[in-house]
């Protein structure tokens, strides 16, 4: 199975917080597990191109702009480096920014606030840099170069930063909701 088939079409039993057990695919999984924590917390909010309206790329923020409104899902402008830099100064503020970059090669644009600043900020102030950054990335949709590099590497031995990369549905709502309560950068690649 290619990995864009098993964002569709696998599913995971998945009890979370829910009474009852229910099936969801690896992007259900995702959009659950934002769902679940912009309730329990309106710290959260989500920032990215066409995550709105449209619903992100692979609609994995579709339906939560109804939900929860505009003030707290944004479609910004295509500028990665914009994006991480505007969710830096939200953390600071006390909000807990979730953003979506379109695809993770994308996110290179954005390295200087992540790595100079967001990831180092814990050990230059003592101050928490709540911020999650969703990147799907990968060669399995066939996008060619520009939409299907797998750059973790990149930031993997970042001090003061986390990557995470969920294998299954369960996986990908657990290390999201872990993620999205950090008080430190996390990089999530879907």
């Amino acid at each position: 199975m290619t990995w864009d088939q098993g964002l569709h079409k696998e599913a995971s039993t998945i009890a979370g917080d829910a009474p009852s057990a229910r099936e969801l695919t690896y992007l259900e999984a995702i959009r659950d597990a934002m769902r679940y924590e912009m309730s329990r917390d309106e710290r959260v909010l989500l920032l990215g191109e066409d995550i709105g309206v449209y619903g992100g790329a692979f609609k994995v923020t579709q339906g939560l702009i109804a939900e929860f409104g505009e003030r707290r899902v944004i479609d910004t402008p295509m500028a990665e480096l914009c994006m991480i830099s505007v969710a830096t100064g939200m953390a600071f503020q006390g909000f807990r920014p979730v953003v979506e970059i379109q695809f993770a090669d994308f996110i290179s644009t954005g390295f200087d606030s992540i790595v100079q600043f967001a990831a180092t900020n814990h050990y230059r102030w003592g101050q928490p840099v709540p911020i999650t950054i969703r990147a799907p990335g990968g060669g399995g949709l066939r996008a060619g170069p520009f939409h299907s590099q797998s750059n973790e590497a990149w930031f993997a031995h970042v001090p003061g930063l986390k990557v995470v990369a969920p294998a299954t549905p369960a996986d990908a709502r657990g290390l999201l909701i872990s993620a999205m309560r950090d008080p430190n950068p996390v990089i999530y690649y879907e």
